[in-house]
């Protein structure tokens, strides 16, 4: 679970959840507003609640990493708190198009049954962040499969070191999320998880104060 994979992954290959992670730096066309799809509402809701406290509490990723809680740390690694870079991330805002993005590449791996950031068409998340007229100066991906829920998706996300990164990557300022269930019963996964992150054309990266 903890890698991405090296090759296209069969939907039928197996039944454990599986997560994989990409980000791509890239200069690419200006977001058009579009309604959020009212099923959906809970949980963009949600992945914005706990997207943004980890990267408000999150000082590092790995074994290395502690939360900040009430001014300390948590247990979990033995590195000193690092408020700076803590700071310097932004608080993810829904975009539309980047949503756009996620759904239609949840639907294609949930009606195809493959489990990949390549597409069946050979596109990779600039391309299909592009395609769905996202002007990004950088883009991202976490994808998630056979998880029941938001909480458990990105529970699994935080457990990569990857996947991690680009949860509290300071230069992602907006996110797209979608889950898509397989219309196919016998699918081992049955869910599709789709994270996409960016930052427009334009934007500035945070830095460290």
């Amino acid at each position: 679970m903890s890698h991405p994979p090296s090759g296209r992954l069969q939907a039928a290959a197996g039944n454990r959840p599986r997560l994989a992670a990409i980000a791509i730096a890239l200069a690419c066309l200006v977001p058009h507003a579009a309604p959020a799809n009212a099923e959906d509402e809970a949980t963009i809701r949600r992945a914005a609640e706990l997207i943004n406290d980890i990267r408000a509490r999150l000082d590092a990723c790995g074994e290395k990493g502690m939360l900040a809680v009430g001014g300390t740390a948590a247990a979990g690694g033995s590195a000193s708190m690092a408020p700076s870079r803590i700071g310097a991330r932004p608080q993810l805002r829904w975009n539309p198009l980047l949503a756009k993005a996620a759904r239609a590449h949840s639907e294609s791996m949930a009606t195809e049954g493959y489990f990949d950031h390549v597409d069946s068409r050979g596109r990779t998340v600039g391309a299909r962040a592009r395609e769905a007229g996202y002007r990004y100066r950088v883009v991202g991906e976490n994808l998630a499969a056979g998880h029941p829920s938001i909480e458990e998706a990105i529970r699994g996300w935080l457990l990569s070191d990857s996947h991690c990164r680009n949860l509290i990557d300071p230069r992602f300022t907006e996110f797209g999320i979608a889950r898509v269930t397989s219309p196919n019963g016998d699918d081992r996964y049955g869910a599709y998880w789709t994270l996409v992150l960016g930052m427009p054309q334009g934007a500035q990266v945070a830095s460290a104060r």
